[in-house]
């Protein structure tokens, strides 16, 4: 490891706590309740003013994972946070809604959540119990990651509930992190992990003046599909599952898109469902001028389709986008929670140095 990827496990910061978004809901009797906020920690590091970085970043969670994840890694190492404040980056950390800090209430929708053993199989020990060519190459995380495994119980402790309405829980974030980048008030680097990575797409689409980059590592896919460990619906937008807009408008998306079944362009990758050329396809007329990173870990179920997404999303008009497979730059063995594991400091360099290229 090279001396600008270590981890300053002592970064200095100050710390801000607020809430964002929501609204008053009316219940039967005319009282109202307060629903949809969301929960934020805002990070600011104490570096020398000439190394503060211009453009703030706020980090968004996966499925029934909440904004702690950023912060300590489950063996007690210093999470991604430590790193991104040493560089001079301000941080905002997210509990989006329902879910952690942020309320739910009953009538929002049915709450479910993931299994240990379905943990296992898909994210901490893939070389054991997964079942995608690419999983024995998994050797990054931080022990067996097995129940019984101190590590692994330090993850699954932290797992909460996720709200099983996949539309309204990304339309709810949307609100929220919409609300966020407005008070921040100046543009944002938005980094987005798996279930979560389908806000950063939504909050660019609600707010595309304050988003200047996207970090999705992972996200939502693949197109028009979905895998993962809970069933439910696939991304009807395309990569999201909840409205995104287009030109021309989808009113349907059942029916308006113009679809094809695109062959696997290597082994071990699976086909995937992008837009067709004829009909010219639908643009997603909001993100066109925002830099887009999609990152993919060797070992995780995601690199046998993230190609579709990183097709799609450029397709679709974002052209601005650059495919970042780790195990092109040097970094092997990890697997979906990347940012967790034994090297996650030299996938933050990997993304440190991307954004710091495009701001040059």
């Amino acid at each position: 490891m090279t001396d600008d990827t270590k981890t300053n496990s002592s970064a200095l910061h100050r710390r801000e706590v607020f809430y964002v978004g929501g609204q008053y809901v009316p219940d039967a009797k005319g009282n109202r309740t307060l629903q949809g906020q969301m929960y934020v920690e805002r990070l600011i590091p104490e570096v020398d003013q000439s190394l503060r970085k211009p453009l703030p970043i706020v980090f968004i969670h996966g499925a029934t994972r909440s904004g702690m994840d950023w912060i300590t890694k489950p063996d007690g190492q210093p999470g991604w946070t430590s790193y991104f404040l040493s560089q001079g980056f301000e941080c905002y950390l997210v509990d989006q809604p329902y879910r952690g800090r942020s309320p739910w209430y009953p009538g929002n929708g049915t709450m479910v959540a993931y299994t240990a053993e379905s943990i296992q199989a898909v994210f901490t020990a893939c070389q054991t119990f997964g079942t995608w060519p690419q999983a024995k190459q998994h050797t990054q995380w931080p022990g067996p990651g097995t129940i019984g495994d101190p590590v692994f119980d330090q993850f699954y402790r932290s797992a909460l509930q996720i709200l099983n309405d996949t539309v309204a829980q990304e339309r709810a974030s949307q609100a929220a992190c919409a609300a966020l980048l407005d008070r921040i008030g100046r543009p944002a680097v938005l980094v987005g992990h798996s279930a979560g990575g389908s806000v950063p797409w939504l909050t660019a689409d609600a707010r595309p003046g304050l988003v200047q980059m996207i970090v999705a590592l992972e996200p939502v896919g693949p197109p028009f599909s979905k895998m993962g460990i809970m069933p439910g619906p696939g991304a009807q937008y395309g990569v999201t599952t909840a409205p995104i807009t287009y030109d021309p408008p989808v009113t349907d998306p059942a029916t308006d898109f113009a679809k094809v079944e695109v062959k696997a362009p290597g082994p071990d990758l699976t086909s995937c469902t992008l837009q067709a050329e004829e009909p010219p396809p639908r643009q997603l007329v909001n993100l066109r001028d925002v830099r887009v990173l999609v990152v993919t870990a060797p070992a995780s179920y995601h690199v046998q389709y993230d190609w579709g997404t990183v097709q799609y999303l450029r397709q679709a008009g974002v052209k601005n986008l650059e495919y970042m497979r780790l195990d092109e730059k040097g970094i092997h063995g990890n697997g979906h929670m990347m940012m967790m594991e034994k090297n996650s400091d030299e996938i933050a360099a990997e993304i440190v140095r991307w954004i710091n290229g495009a701001t040059g």
